[in-house]
């Protein structure tokens, strides 16, 4: 049986060791290994958003620290078997009231 998915999240190339920035100030309310996303840190921003990190390797922070924009949560990995072939990249998730959301739409501005 075939299964072919696709995600509703951003892959953003980056090197292997490369630290992961909070895209906003909230609150870590989940770390864990995802059987295809690998490692996972999930931070609540209030305002029912949250943004999801996979594919990492060094988790800076654990559930419940208070995080803020450009805090570093952890580092790129190679974790998320799911996407293995892709090469080295963080994948981020953003959803508004448990509904996905292009995470773009949430990055801070440069």
């Amino acid at each position: 049986m075939l299964d072919w998915r696709t995600h509703e999240g951003l892959d953003i190339a980056s090197s292997l060791g490369t630290k992961v920035l909070a895209t906003a100030a909230g609150t870590v309310s989940e770390v864990y290994d995802d059987e295809l996303m690998g490692t996972t840190v999930v931070i609540d921003h209030g305002n029912d958003l949250t943004s999801t990190y996979c594919n990492l390797d060094q988790v800076l922070v654990a559930e419940g620290d208070t995080v803020e924009t450009g805090t570093a949560i952890a580092t790129v990995g190679a974790t998320a078997i799911a996407e293995s072939n892709m090469g080295s990249h963080l994948h981020l998730e953003t959803a508004v009231d448990g509904v996905v959301v292009d995470p773009a739409e949430y990055l801070p501005q440069r």
